[in-house]
């Protein structure tokens, strides 16, 4: 498959993504659970938000459980309500960002000037475009990132895969060309 120069604004080139981090949540003591939100595997933490209300079994004042980060509950102990008994060492919740880091090298080198720090650039596949943010440029690839919904990373890795993608540096010409792909792939099937 061959796409077009950087004229065309597209950047052709080999995508390796980064997995997302997580942020593993463990009771350090035995405590009590005061108040638990009522969360699920993939539902969105905003940072600075409790997660879950406890008290110390010694006595100590009652204190909250802060997410540290933007993210998506990967995992929520089953257990979290009030009056469960937490042991030392229990997992609680695991969350993952929601800022994924890749790197796309490049086909062809570049002017290095064609594209700078901080401009959006689009990964598409058939009608869905991710934006990407460019954090670092050279003359051989690209540092880029991007926040994406729970179920897209596994789309975003698949799609990764493929030995060459295209990021585009207009949203409407990576969406027209990913449509039409798609189309000319199933009118050969």
């Amino acid at each position: 498959m061959t796409f077009p120069l950087l004229a065309a604004g597209v950047l052709a080139g080999q995508l390796t993504l980064q997995e997302p981090s997580s942020e593993f949540y463990y009771s350090r003591d035995s405590v009590t659970i005061l108040a638990a939100p009522q969360v699920a595997n993939g539902t969105w933490v905003d940072k600075g938000s409790v997660l879950v209300t406890i008290q110390p079994e010694h006595g100590d004042k009652s204190h909250a459980l802060i997410s540290k980060s933007d993210g998506y509950i990967d995992y929520v102990s089953d257990k979290l309500s009030p009056g469960y008994q937490v042991m030392a060492g229990e997992m609680l919740f695991i969350i993952r960002s929601a800022r994924i880091l890749a790197k796309h090298q490049l086909v062809e080198q570049i002017s290095v000037p064609d594209i700078h720090p901080q401009q959006t650039v689009w990964l598409c596949e058939q009608a869905k475009a991710w934006p990407m943010r460019v954090d670092e440029v050279t003359q051989t690839s690209l540092l880029v990132s991007t926040h994406v919904q729970a179920g897209d990373y596994a789309d975003l890795k698949s799609l990764s895969q493929k030995s060459q993608l295209a990021l585009y540096t207009e949203r409407h010409a990576c969406l027209a060309d990913s449509i039409q792909l798609a189309s000319e792939t199933h009118a050969v099937d």
